[in-house]
């Protein structure tokens, strides 16, 4: 396996555990929110950062898997940069520290566009490797 192979394998990989792990934390918010006790929020906490690094790897998987071509990491770039954006607007205080709700509240606001872009890195991703030759792989 070439390097182009083994980056696009780990910027799908990444890019499908991001989106898995967004939805196992909503699941855990909302448990959260609904009376399960403070070991969800913990739970949901400690995934964020997991899910976190994914973003991070999906960027730094499609800077190995896609060089040179510099312009086709743009969508993993943007997942790296808004997951980033979305998880220091949790603020770490989690709900004993009330203050600046509103700019807090664009943690959960980002969720469903970091999402998409998730999916649609995985997606794409999965195209291309699934092209038996460099001819047939899509242009990204």
């Amino acid at each position: 396996m070439d390097r182009q192979r083994i980056g696009l394998w780990g910027t799908f990989i990444f890019a499908a555990l991001a989106a898995i792990g967004m939805i196992v934390q909503v699941y855990l918010i909302g448990g959260f929110l609904f009376g399960e006790g403070s070991g969800w929020l913990d739970a949901h906490r400690n995934l964020g950062k997991l899910v976190h690094l994914f973003y991070v790897l999906t960027f730094i998987s499609a800077l190995i898997g896609l060089w040179p071509n510099w312009r086709a990491t743009g969508w993993p770039f943007a997942l790296a940069v808004l997951g980033t954006i979305q998880a220091f607007l949790a603020g770490g205080s989690g709900f004993e520290k009330q203050q600046d709700g509103a700019l807090h509240a664009f943690h959960a606001g980002l969720v469903p566009i970091v999402f998409v872009i998730a999916l649609l890195i995985a997606w794409r991703t999965w195209n291309e490797l699934q092209a038996t030759t460099p001819a047939e792989r899509p242009a990204t």
